[in-house]
């Protein structure tokens, strides 16, 4: 009956373990579980079978350990749980038609970023110079792919 108990522990501790690292990663409660129901077993070993039965109680789990961990960090263990997808969406962009230099109007303020608009184009935009109320005149400093920079344009 010990010998069921402390396979059952060094067991539920390994899948403690895994499951540290497969399921809950961060939390670390059911990791140092995990470690305390493998250490509760390997003492077990040792308190109901002696010393000698002990070291081979220590050891087997010590080469399960490692065995377990070499078989997780094999790079074809992963691919099997990993995502073989492709995004193959791209970010609208900014209108080709906005240059350095032009004026546009804020839309919403610019706390650092919101929407202006440069002639007809609306594009999102970050403020240079600080915060900028909706309704204010605003320069083209910089123009990005997916953005915008603008100045508070002074008369």
């Amino acid at each position: 009956m010990e010998g069921l108990v402390i396979v059952g522990l060094i067991l539920l501790g390994a899948m403690l373990v895994i499951m540290e690292f497969l399921v809950f990663p961060g939390v670390n409660v059911v990791g140092i579980l995990g470690f305390g129901c493998m250490i509760a077993g390997i003492y077990c070993g040792y308190s109901f079978y002696g010393t000698v039965t002990g070291h081979i109680i220590l050891l087997t789990a010590t080469l399960f350990g490692f065995g377990v961990t070499w078989y997780a960090l094999r790079s074809k263990t992963w691919k099997r749980f990993s995502l073989h997808t492709q995004l193959d969406g791209s970010v609208e962009g900014v209108d080709t038609s906005v240059r350095v230099g032009d004026t546009g109007v804020t839309l919403s303020r610019l706390a650092p970023m919101g929407n202006v608009q440069v002639g007809e184009v609306v594009a999102e935009a970050e403020s240079q110079s600080g915060y900028i109320d909706a309704r204010q005149p605003v320069e083209v400093v910089k123009v990005f792919k997916n953005k915008i920079v603008v100045k508070l344009k002074t008369v």
